[in-house]
């Protein structure tokens, strides 16, 4: 597994993508961030297209905040997002692999074609999301939260044989 930036050199990448202004430095979150938050919200997407094959892969920043974006195939490959707020957005294309989603609220977002390899998504809250054609390989998910019926969309063996249960 590839080494992760730190979250001040992971800033320094966003500036450089152009997601951050040249002199900001937003201080990161002590909990996962809301909707309805005072600012600073710390690295936050808001009504955004993120797309074009976009890079931010072995990046630090947890606690970020996603929010009525659509994110197309963007690659979050080896980075740690962990306890961040991806509620209500659409995700096309976009790879997690080996991505941390720890304890992430994932709630009311479509993910479409979305590779969730490797990923651990332990104790994220995935309610009122939908699942299309997304690989779910590997996939920590320990303390899950999410529906029957959401988990029989997910392809993932391990899944379907907890459900069963």
């Amino acid at each position: 597994m590839a080494v992760r930036l730190n979250y001040d050199l992971s800033c320094v990448r966003l500036r450089e993508l152009g997601l951050l202004a040249h002199d900001s430095h937003p201080p990161m979150p002590e909990r996962l961030p809301q909707y309805d938050d005072n600012e600073p919200l710390g690295f936050s997407i808001f009504r955004t297209l993120l797309d074009d094959a976009l890079d931010l892969s072995d990046l630090t920043l947890p606690r970020t905040f996603f929010g009525r974006s659509q994110i197309n195939r963007v690659s979050f490959w080896n980075s740690n997002l962990r306890q961040s707020n991806l509620c209500w957005n659409d995700f096309e294309g976009t790879d997690f692999t080996g991505a941390d989603l720890t304890g992430s609220d994932m709630r009311s977002s479509l993910f479409n074609k979305v590779l969730f390899v490797t990923t651990n998504l332990d104790g994220a809250d995935l309610r009122r999301s939908s699942f299309t054609d997304c690989l779910f390989e590997e996939t920590i998910m320990n303390r899950v939260i999410l529906t029957r019926q959401q988990g029989a969309t997910m392809r993932n063996a391990e899944t379907e044989h907890r459900l069963a249960r």
